[in-house]
């Protein structure tokens, strides 16, 4: 393998977040793209993404096989309506310019990153009728951007699922949306030379990060963790903005100076406060979660406990 700075550099971030994937179950190409971004392309990127995380989500979705029972049922809304998103999200990096998509990467994950790092719940009581639309949603923003994990977060944590049924849910959506998505881009045409050999760097630190990060989930609080890596990301992902707006145009060097310098300063002292909250945030969601009375439709315990 051609061991360049920028492969380098690639296989360096994708180890950080195959570790976060592993630990909370989604993360790997809302932490990668924005980075990669800075050195290629969506249309190169995303073909060897897609193929990665085929192989990580059919893994964590093997770990979680028990609460297959358990999930199905509910995420299969969601899958239903992957489809015709993901052949107009296809469409779209095709008809689309790097430039367009490269922003709207950016625009997209900003202000998904604050929620998570806000830790925004809000349960959606009609969850079967949403599934659809959300996963028309999902499967356009996947195939355009190999993001969804965000949006599927913001979901299904807010449903009353354990750790465990989470991760198996997400993993079934993520396997479905990358195997439809793989198929589309093959059928356009999108994998050649130049996103083949992205894949060594990519799927050689997958293999050692998903299993460290299983490990390094229980010596440390899940939310304390994903929210740490959503106050990096975010400052990240306002960097990457600023760097495609002033190398456009749309903005001069020191109003991109201002625009980052107010970003950054944002999400840090936002993850400062939160971070502070924490414990009595996770307390005041599990006090409402024993309040919640248990419903016909509720995941039960793993087949064989």
């Amino acid at each position: 393998m051609d061991l360049s700075p920028t492969t380098l550099e690639l296989a360096l971030v994708a180890l950080f977040a195959a570790v976060v994937n592993g630990a909370v179950g989604y993360g790997f190409s809302s932490i990668v793209t924005p980075i990669a971004l800075f050195w290629t392309t969506n249309r190169v990127l995303n073909p060897a993404l897609v193929a990665v995380e085929l192989v990580v989500n059919v893994t964590l979705l093997y770990r979680e096989r028990r609460y297959l029972a358990t999930t199905k049922a509910r995420a299969r809304p969601v899958l239903v309506g992957l489809l015709p998103g993901v052949v107009l999200g296809s469409a779209g990096l095709v008809l689309l310019s790097a430039t367009g998509v490269r922003i709207f990467v950016y625009a997209l994950i900003l202000p998904l990153t604050v929620l998570q790092l806000l830790g925004y719940r809000r349960e959606i009581r009609r969850e079967h009728r949403a599934g659809p639309v959300l996963g028309a949603i999902v499967g356009f923003l996947y195939a355009l951007t190999t993001i969804s994990g965000p949006p599927l977060a913001l979901f299904w944590r807010n449903q009353g699922l354990s750790r465990e049924e989470f991760r198996c849910a997400m993993a079934q959506i993520r396997v479905a949306e990358a195997s439809l998505t793989a198929a589309a881009y093959a059928m356009l045409g999108l994998y050649t030379t130049s996103s083949a050999v992205l894949v060594p760097s990519l799927l050689l630190p997958v293999l050692v990060g998903v299993p460290l990060g299983t490990v390094l989930l229980q010596r440390f609080s899940k939310d304390f963790f994903s929210r740490l890596v959503m106050a990096v990301d975010g400052v990240i992902v306002t960097y990457g903005l600023y760097s495609v707006l002033v190398t456009e145009g749309y903005l001069s060097p020191f109003e991109g100076l201002v625009f980052v310098a107010v970003g950054i300063s944002a999400v840090v002292l936002l993850a400062a406060v939160v971070i502070r909250r924490l414990p009595a945030l996770l307390a005041k969601t599990e006090r409402r979660r024993l309040e919640r009375p248990i419903e016909p439709t509720a995941s039960g315990p793993p087949p064989g406990s």
